[in-house]
């Protein structure tokens, strides 16, 4: 108690962080997170190359590309996580950009489909570093009226990352192979790492909260007593985990989909129906942050059930992007993109808000723990099987059921966020006493 109280004291005597420092951090983050996911998504661009070249099946592929990808990541982002919140959160994201940038690279000069997966594995253990310190650090920069905002500029960063992945995969891996496509992506990672280091410094923890923020540390079972606890909480970890399924599912197929069905090149699925999808997403999650912080001004509520119901629109319009003839297709797609990435920043910045300012970095990273390892990592290989399953009948249509799943997992995930709603304004109210 002596030291929460030393620690609040201190906090009324540090002066408010500048806006153009927090937004110049904010990139930073963003980019962090984007680069996190280019690297993720460069494989599903190249997906039907390597999976030529090692003569492997749609399993396989779907393996390498979900649960390789988040498995070691998701479990370490736990004890990363609670470093984060008791130690230096720039040095801890700067080592991890490092280290899985060399890990990506790495996986460019695979001579087998083992070396690959364990290049991936490595990968993973470099990414359990984002998001979670980097969701903990925007908390410390912006104040709460202007946090979900910062939050949804933050959740740009999977569609900027998508974006970049589909330029580099499309434009590199037809030029120079798949091989030449992931030691591009991963050479900006090296750049961010040291731009972290040497441009950007620890903030006061909880400067935001104001001088009665409860900047305690809790132990391992004390925090997770409150988050089971906490309804609002526990409800969002169960939705993002159907959504989150939807989410990597989409991004993993979405290029092997237009070449199978509609037969489209790799580099036009990649490069147009890749920024189309980039497009949709920055627009769905700016435009997120910005009603929902309107809205959330009203009422605390709308901070969860403005993300449901969009999730829940989401679901018909990816059906007809599945079933529509182009160039509908691509349209639906637009717009259920816009759909699926309105609850990001709203929805992360209301996680930050429920719980206590030293369980932010571990909320963080135990939510996409969850939703990563059951909903991102079980997505791309159920998928797989299915298709598998499925190919004897329909033969290169088999996708097209198989990806049904899809709009299912985003509409279940839209109920458990809508439920949360409920629960919300106690919730919050809680996170300060």
């Amino acid at each position: 108690m002596k030291q929460a109280a030393e620690t609040q004291n201190e906090s009324e005597t540090v002066p408010t962080v500048s806006t153009a420092k927090a937004y110049y951090v904010l990139v930073l983050l963003t980019l962090v997170w984007a680069f996190q996911f280019a690297n993720i998504q460069i494989v599903n661009i190249v997906l039907e190359r390597i999976r030529n070249e090692f003569q492997q099946s749609d399993t396989v592929m779907g393996l390498i590309a979900g649960i390789a990808v988040v498995l070691f990541g998701s479990i370490l982002s736990m004890p990363v996580a609670r470093l984060a919140d008791r130690k230096g959160r720039i040095s801890i994201i700067a080592i991890g950009v490092t280290f899985w940038s060399v890990m990506t690279a790495l996986g460019g000069f695979a001579q087998s489909i083992i070396q690959l997966l364990l290049a991936r594995i490595g990968y993973s253990i470099g990414g359990s570093v984002s998001p979670g310190p980097g969701n903990s650090l925007a908390a410390d920069y912006f104040p709460k009226q202007k946090l979900a905002m910062a939050m949804a500029i933050l959740s740009t960063a999977p569609c900027i990352g998508g974006l970049i992945a589909a330029w580099i995969g499309g434009v590199v891996g037809t030029s120079w192979g798949w091989r030449g496509a992931f030691v591009a992506v991963a050479i900006p990672g090296f750049v961010i790492a040291a731009l972290l280091i040497f441009t950007v410094k620890e903030p006061l923890r909880g400067i935001q909260d104001g001088k009665h923020a409860d900047t305690r540390e809790f132990g391992i079972g004390e925090t997770l007593r409150f988050f089971i606890e906490n309804k609002t909480y526990f409800y969002i970890v169960i939705g993002f985990t159907f959504t989150g399924f939807a989410d990597l599912s989409l991004a993993t197929w979405f290029v092997p989909y237009l070449e199978r069905v509609h037969h489209k090149t790799m580099l036009e699925a990649s490069t147009f129906g890749g920024t189309l999808n980039a497009i949709g997403g920055m627009a769905g999650v700016l435009l997120g942050g910005a009603v929902i912080s309107y809205l959330g001004k009203r009422d605390e509520r709308w901070r969860i059930i403005g993300p449901g119901i969009s999730s829940l629109l989401a679901g018909p319009i990816l059906v007809c992007f599945l079933f529509a003839p182009m160039p509908w297709a691509y349209f639906a797609a637009f717009c259920a993109m816009l759909l699926m990435a309105f609850r990001m920043g709203p929805m992360l910045g209301l996680v930050q808000s429920v719980v206590k300012v030293r369980m932010r970095a571990f909320a963080a990273a135990t939510l996409f723990l969850v939703g990563n390892l059951i909903g991102s990592g079980g997505g791309p290989p159920l998928i797989g099987r299915i298709n598998d399953y499925l190919k004897p009948a329909y033969g290169d249509l088999a996708i097209r059921y198989s990806l049904l799943c899809v709009p299912i997992a985003s509409m279940l995930g839209a109920l458990f966020f809508i439920w949360a709603g409920r629960h919300v304004k106690e919730d919050i109210r809680k996170s300060l006493l």
